[in-house]
């Protein structure tokens, strides 16, 4: 998952079979030491996914961010992006 830009699309295998995706961008936490992908389904149902990832994972593995902290801080940079391209 190296070099991810936005706008570009990815196939997500999903409970409910394959899902084709569009990145909106992706964020590194140096605290946490994760780097980020927020994404959205194509075509879009108006709900945005988070999932942290390996940068050197060549099967491009994507894990669920459930922890609370983390999505209200990831949250808060998605506002803060918004803004920036206001």
């Amino acid at each position: 998952m190296k070099d991810v830009k936005p706008d570009e699309t990815f196939t997500l295998e999903t409970e409910e079979g394959e899902q084709l995706c569009k990145v909106i961008t992706t964020m590194y936490a140096e605290d946490r030491k994760k780097y980020y992908l927020v994404y959205e389904y194509v075509p879009e149902n108006g709900d945005i996914y988070v999932s942290y990832f390996d940068p050197d994972d060549e099967e491009g593995n994507l894990i669920e961010v459930t922890n609370e902290k983390e999505l209200q801080e990831i949250a808060k940079f998605l506002s803060d992006f918004e803004g920036d391209e206001e």
